[in-house]
């Protein structure tokens, strides 16, 4: 079940708790199928090399039961002779089962007390029982009561025989503090919950049924009987308690399934970061995740949880079909090598379509073979153009493959396009250059030919990251935003001169982080909380749809610390988010810690990554 928080908690194993007898004393017998006995018990156990704990069970006798018990307890308690059971004679008869129980093996604990109903009063004792206090002899309805134990064990194995173990106990006890022996249907409904080292194995169940649920605690059981009972049938049923199991250890398990998860969940995000690295650069951000790999590895984590959660998950097939911990051992390398095989085979077909880079010319001599008699040259490749292949022919009488014409774009003899019907012309942004694109590409793929702006919209009240050794992109972006009529403004550890001369951002206001105090633009780079910080928020303050553009990201962590620089980063997100503006920060993804980057690229709306 799952990726990054410990999982804690109560879970479970064992539902066992059976009653019933046997036999001791004379004793009035009731017929099979009018005679019915319940037992609804619940325990709790701890240890590391035994079990010890305590419990509560609700013993209800109904029909013939009910009634034959009851006559035995007049018989024996019915002290005033009145016919009617009150609240210290049902004491006496408490008591005495209290006292007969110590000593009795219950879910393969000794019990050392019961119920001390000495000195309680009528209202406790009828809060402890039904149909017993101001009962009468020949009452027909159920008679009930709850007795609470404690219990100790200290073998670390054990064959716990639950049903028979119940049986043996509390029809023991009834048997020797009344002289009744129950021989009738007996039903049984325990749940017992443990925080142990030791776990339960080897069922071996015929007419009983349980399940439970499993956590590096310990386990959390429900156990379940239904049958006929009496002093000569014994309840075969049994399962074992081991104080240590490495087939069946709740904690070896737990640490084997939470790599497993850790590994399973990760495996996509690493497959898709090779499928991403495939694409040309231009492309990266255009790459998406499969959603089918995602799916399935959330399904086969969750496979993994259910199968360590609920050992008993097959019990439909079988009464003893238990899931035991140690196949994780199995399943955990399974599940991964399936998840790998299957996330590499789609991300691989996928793969098939990735874009090719932009074809760039090269100026290069090049040996033209001549054209034999019958055969048609492509003035490209210069390969023969056999028959059967598609040829394409410019309207200056050139020949060439279509394939190599889709590649070149453009005639090699006469520069016209060849492909006029997809181009497009467009307006750059930024220097207003006009300019041919394919008409194919969106925007966001779109560099203009003269000064390599992007055509992308940077929309206000988003922020972006640009990953890259070279900010141009970054500047570039940033003047396109000022040339569209948007205030603008970059904060830079570089000189202003160059920065204006570079990329010609001579009317873009430019602030330098710099101790030197020379120059009116310089901003102490050791004061991001204040000086920094008040430039940036008035400016946005002042202005709408402004553009911030921040760079030197790398020289601010190595002044501050990476932490104050993210918190500057925080901030400056935040406010450009509140006053509906765009922030543009650049980054060398080289110049950061694997984690610092991950962390600040969280912070971004988009990031576009060209290394």
């Amino acid at each position: 079940m799952a990726l990054k928080t410990p999982l804690v908690a109560l879970f479970a194993t064992l539902f066992s708790v059976v009653f019933v007898l046997s036999a001791l004393g004379p004793a009035v017998t009731a017929q099979p199928g009018d005679s019915e006995m319940n037992v609804d018990g619940k325990m709790m156990l701890s240890g590391l090399t035994s079990l010890d704990g305590s419990g509560s069970a609700k013993i209800t006798f109904k029909g013939h039961a009910a009634s034959d018990l009851r006559v035995e307890i007049f018989k024996r308690y019915d002290v005033s002779a009145d016919q009617s059971l009150n609240g210290k004679e049902s004491n006496y008869f408490l008591s005495n089962v209290s006292s007969k129980l110590v000593g009795k093996i219950y879910w393969g604990v000794t019990i050392k007390s019961a119920t001390n109903f000495t000195g309680k009063s009528e209202s406790d004792i009828s809060a402890h029982s039904e149909g017993l206090v101001n009962s009468r002899w020949n009452d027909n309805g159920s008679l009930s009561f709850t007795i609470n134990f404690e219990g100790t064990g200290a073998a670390k194995t054990k064959t716990i025989e639950a049903a028979q173990d119940a049986y043996e106990t509390f029809a023991q006890a009834i048997a020797e503090a009344t002289g009744y022996r129950f021989n009738g249907t007996l039903s049984i409904h325990q749940r017992v919950t443990t925080f142990a080292v030791g776990s339960f194995t080897s069922p071996s169940l015929n007419s009983s049924s349980i399940s439970s649920m499993r956590n590096p605690l310990g386990e959390v059981l429900w156990y379940s009987y239904s049958g006929v009972v009496g002093p000569t049938q014994e309840i075969t049923d049994s399962l074992a308690y081991e104080g240590f199991s490495y087939v069946e250890n709740q904690l070896i398990s737990f640490v084997v399934l939470l790599l497993g998860l850790v590994m399973v969940l990760r495996m996509p995000g690493a497959k898709f970061d090779k499928f991403e690295k495939l694409h040309p650069r231009k492309f990266r951000k255009y790459a998406k995740p499969l959603v089918s790999v995602k799916m399935s590895s959330i399904v086969v984590a969750i496979a993994l949880v259910v199968l360590y959660l609920f050992p008993f998950a097959f019990s439909f097939l079988s009464r003893e079909a238990m899931f035991y911990a140690a196949y994780l051992y199995i399943l955990v390398p399974l599940a991964l090598i399936v998840e790998h095989l299957f996330s590499k085979s789609m991300y691989d077909k996928a793969a098939l379509s990735i874009p090719d880079e932009s074809i760039i010319e090269v100026k290069q001599a090049a040996i033209q073979r001549e054209e034999g008699e019958g055969e048609i040259l492509c003035k490209i490749c210069y390969r023969p153009i056999d028959a059967g292949l598609e040829m394409l022919q410019c309207n200056c009488g050139m020949t060439m493959h279509t394939e190599c014409a889709e590649k070149a774009q453009n005639c090699p003899n006469c520069g016209e396009s060849l492909f006029q019907q997809r181009q497009r012309s467009i307006e750059c942004k930024a220097c207003g250059e006009t300019f041919i694109y394919s008409g194919e590409e969106d925007q966001y793929s779109i560099q203009c030919s003269k000064c390599g702006a992007f055509q992308e919209e940077t929309k206000a009240g988003k922020n972006y990251l640009i990953v890259w050794e070279n900010p141009r992109n970054a500047f570039m972006m940033i003047r396109a935003m000022f040339l569209s009529g948007r205030p603008t403004m970059i904060m830079t550890t570089e000189f202003q001169g160059k920065i204006k001369a570079d990329y010609d951002l001579r009317d873009i206001p430019i602030k330098r982080f710099s101790d030197s105090s020379s120059d009116i633009d310089n901003v102490n780079p050791k004061d991001l909380e204040g000086d920094s910080m008040e430039i940036v928020s008035t400016f946005l303050m002042t202005t709408k749809a402004a553009g911030v553009m921040i760079d030197g990201i790398e020289q601010l962590t190595e002044i501050n610390g990476f932490d104050k620089v993210l918190a500057f980063v925080k901030r400056l997100n935040d406010l450009a988010a509140i006053h509906g503006s765009t922030i543009i920060m650049t980054v060398n993804k080289k110049g950061l810690p694997e984690d610092q980057y991950k962390k600040l690229s969280d912070e971004f709306d988009e990031i576009h990554d060209y290394q």
